[in-house]
Formats: structure tokens, sequence, C-alpha cells
């Protein structure tokens, strides 16, 4: 029997006495995608598919009919000696290539007559990359998105606007990243941290997704984690404050002012030039962490809260987040935000902006009643989806078996990988792998095919695939550390993390109250 990572909705052995053997005979249809394909039959088995379109025999036809009744699904069997692929459009093709190739790497080359059906639970399939803490070369990205794709996840969630760094090129503003894409310190490693994507690699990197089926989603996290931005240009924030690039991960106090139209008009121009490099028709406008303790003492905020009849500084920031999303959507995308947590209403919130799921689950009370009301979100619950986290806080098993939702507005999940304890690329495959794969299954395999037992089973067949990407991954006993050892990792854990966090958060608290105190306000 085969393990497949996500695990198809039916597959069956047929029993037929034929079978298909990769050789160097092996043909393939012709079609845009089919190189990754073949550069993963050349890498593990030495073996250069030719494309033809004629061929009969030995050969992997890809063709689009009208069936499966999605785009995403698909149909691979195989018979007399032949591997054949049925989809209704190109990225159904391209998804049924990737469990061929598990297919051949557990067969050695050679596949059974068997039939498989299989389409995706949730449309959006998603894995989000935080570049603002930590910096990934474009080279890094390219592998993660190979990952992605192999996986079924369509949708790459960009994190590039942070308190610690400024990623993306704004030709409007240049001191975002002439100054905004540099910190001079991390956390713990007391060295320089910087890095920047030119227009070019933005759009290197979107065309690479493109040709794996997966949607580009940018964010421009807004109104807090906006420290970056403030250094560069102090008039963003309430009182016009010279920061520094933030240094240390926490939530910060200075956030854009919702009560100055030049902020608006900062963050008008900024979408304007990443609507033009993601075409994708998303855009992530953060809306967490937003801190209100700057807006409550600016005359700019408050004279907005009173001249638009607002209660608080919390429906000032649902009216900062509405006027936005309505740019948003004036130009043809979709607004997506972290949803909110301990309000009350959200009546001053656009109903079109999508939430996702952060620190909630569909029994928050207001997560809840967001659903429904009609919003549509998307599950990125941070126990256990956030790939950051130790195994200790949430273990493998955790990941696999929990359920992402019932709820029709709920379009899919996605799997954060936030990086300031997070600097390098053989720690995020450790934290992500094989956790990905269990989250990777929630999301594209039916609740009544899925098996944590099967998964489990089936792990030494996935870590072999994972290898074939040179893939640093935690073992089953680091993914399942126990007790003692889970509870011995979540103190370190969080000893390093929110001890730290706390006590720059009170450095940060006395710094306002005293520049407050200076400054007359």
């Amino acid at each position: 029997m085969f393990n497949i990572v996500p695990q198809p909705n039916e597959m069956i052995i047929t029993g037929g006495k034929t079978r298909f053997t990769l050789d160097e005979d092996t043909t393939i249809t012709k079609a845009a995608f089919i190189d990754e394909f073949r550069n993963f039959v050349k890498k593990q088995f030495d073996i250069r598919i030719h494309r033809d379109p004629e061929a009969t025999e030995n050969t992997i036809r890809l063709e689009l009919t009208d069936e499966p009744d999605c785009d995403e699904g698909y149909r691979l069997v195989s018979r007399d000696g032949c591997i054949y692929i049925y989809a209704r459009a190109e990225n159904g093709l391209f998804y049924g290539l990737q469990t061929l190739k598990q297919l051949l790497l557990q067969g050695n080359g050679v596949v059974p007559d068997l039939y498989i059906d299989d389409k995706p639970r949730f449309s959006y399939r998603g894995f989000m990359l935080d570049s603002g803490r930590y910096f990934q070369s474009v080279k890094e990205i390219k592998r993660i998105i190979d990952l992605m794709a192999l996986h079924k996840l369509n949708r790459f969630h960009w994190h590039l606007t942070e308190d610690q760094g400024w990623r993306v090129q704004i030709d409007k503003y240049p001191l975002l990243t002439e100054i905004g894409s540099r910190r001079s310190h991390t956390n713990f490693g007391v060295k320089p941290e910087s890095g920047f994507y030119t227009k070019e690699d933005v759009r290197e990197i979107v065309d690479y997704c493109h040709r794996r089926f997966i949607k580009v989603i940018p964010e421009f996290d807004i109104p807090g984690h906006c420290v970056a931005a403030i250094a560069c240009y102090p008039e963003l924030s309430c009182f016009s404050r010279k920061l520094k690039v933030a240094t240390h991960w926490g939530v910060k106090h200075d956030i854009l002012c919702a009560g100055k139209e030049s902020t608006y008009r900062f963050v008008f121009d900024v979408l304007n030039e990443l609507f033009e490099l993601f075409p994708d028709k998303y855009i992530h406008l953060g809306g967490d962490e937003a801190v209100k303790m700057r807006w409550k003492r600016c005359p700019h905020c408050q004279d907005v809260i009173r001249t638009k009849g607002l209660q608080n500084e919390e429906q000032l920031q649902q009216y900062f987040m509405s006027r936005v999303a309505r740019y948003v959507k004036e130009h043809g995308f979709t607004p997506i935000m972290w949803n909110y947590d301990g309000v009350e209403s959200t009546e001053r919130l656009d109903r079109d902006i999508v939430w996702q799921m952060c620190g909630a689950n569909e029994e928050n009370g207001i997560v809840r009643r967001e659903l429904e009301a009609g919003r549509k979100m998307i599950n990125s619950s941070a126990f256990p989806y956030y790939l950051d986290f130790p195994y200790g806080w949430v273990d493998l098993k955790r990941a696999y078996e929990y359920e992402p939702g019932i709820s029709e507005n709920i379009l899919g999940v996605e799997a954060p990988l936030w990086t300031e304890y997070v600097p390098d690329q053989k720690t995020a495959d450790h934290r992500t792998f094989p956790r990905l794969g269990a989250i990777a299954e929630a999301a594209w395999s039916a609740p009544e095919d899925r098996s944590y037992e099967r998964f489990e089973s089936g792990l030494p067949e996935y870590f072999d695939l994972l290898n074939v990407y040179h893939v640093h991954y935690a073992t089953l006993k680091q993914a399942l550390p126990g007790k003692l050892r889970g509870a011995a990792q979540s103190l370190w854990f969080n000893r390093r993390v929110l001890h730290w966090q706390g006590l720059h958060n009170l450095i940060d608290d006395a710094r306002v109250e005293r520049a407050h105190k200076n400054d007359g306000k």
C-alpha cells in the first residue's frame, strides 16, 4: 500500500497484471508545467523523461476532461503500462503529478495498476512566511515554494512589513528600504539583520509561484507593526517621534496615526505599487496587535473619533481598516486581516474583509458570531497551526487531529511560520516538517479519510520524500516529545520568548510615558 501525503480521497490497487515502469524510454505529454516533475525524476532516478504527445506506450498522459467536478481535482489511473492523469484544469493535472512523485518514489520507479480519485476539501490551502523579521533569499523562498507545491498548497502569504524590517521596494518612499530594511541587531544573535526584495525579485517569485499554481498574497501590516516605516518617516506616527527600526520582537506602542490624512495617503501610495506587483487580487492588511496608547493621547485621532461619531479607539481602528479595505476593493482586490479578539462589536468593520483566525477558532464568541453573519475566514488558529511553536507546545498529533472547521464561510487553512525565533533554514525546516504534512492533509483530505495512526505509520515514506528536497525535518521522537521533554521545551521557550518580550515591553512603556511628560502631551 502507498502512503501519500496528503491522503487521496480514494485509492484502489486494481490488481491488474501490467504495471508502469519508469525507464529511459518513458515519455510524457507536452505541457507548460511539466518541467518541475521532470526535474524531480531526473534528480531522483537519473532519467530524463522525453516530451511526446503522440506516445501510446510507457508514457505519462495528461488529459483535460470535463471531470472531476472541480478545477483542482484529478484522477490518476495506472493501466496497460501507462499512467493517465485526467483533470478539468491544468492545476488538477499538476497535483496529479505531485501524487505520482510519491508513487514512483515508494515503488522505486514502478507503479502497479491502480486508480486514484482525488480533490481538495478546501479551496484555500496556505503557508505564510514571515520575511519581516528575518530576510530570506530568493533562492530560499523558491525552495519553500517547491515544498508548498509538493504538499498541494496553493496560497503563499508573504509577510513583508514589520517593526523589525521593511522588505519590499516602494519607489515613492525609498527610505523604506534604505533605512527600514536594516536593524542593528536581533534578539539573541546580537548581529545586524538586513535585506529587501527589489521589484524584479518580487516579480520573479510571483512568476515562480504561478508556474506551480500558487497565488501570492502580500501582507502590508497596518496600523501596528509599523516601527520600521515610522523610523523612515516619523510623521506617520501620532507625534512624529524619531525611532529606530525595532530590534526585538514584541508588541510595540508606536503605530500609524489614524487621524492624519497624510497617513492614508502613504497607505494608498504603498498599496498602489503592491497592486502592480501582486496580480492575484488579494491584499493582507494585518490589523493585529495595534496598541491604542498613542491614539488615546493623539489630538488627530481624537478629532476623528468625535467627527465620525465613533465611541472609542477600537471603533477608530475599525474605521481605519474599513477605509483602507474600501480602497483595496475599489482596485479589484480582496482585503484580508487578522481577526479581532476581545471586542464586543464589529459594526464599524467592513463586512467584506476576510478574517484570518489566529488566536481563536470557531468556538470563540466573536468568531462564531462573525461566521454566522457571513464573514469569510481562513483558519490559522495559533494552536495548532503556528509552525514556529516548539513541539512541546503543539506536537505532531495535536496538529494533525485539529478540525479546522465545518462552516461554509471557512475558506480554508493556513500555516504561518513567524521567524523571530526561526533565524535560519535549518530551524525553519525542523519546526515546519512534519507538521506541514499534517496540516496539508487537514486542508486537502476529506475528514473521513484522515487517520493519525495511518499518517504516523506512513512517516518513513514521507521522510524519504522530504529527503529528496534535503529537508532538515524533526524526527517522530522530536515531533512527539512526551510530557517531560515537552514540559522542559515549553519552559525554555516560555522563558526565552515571553520573558524577553515582557521585559522589552516594560522598557517601552517607561520610554513612552517619559516622552509624553517631556513634550507635555
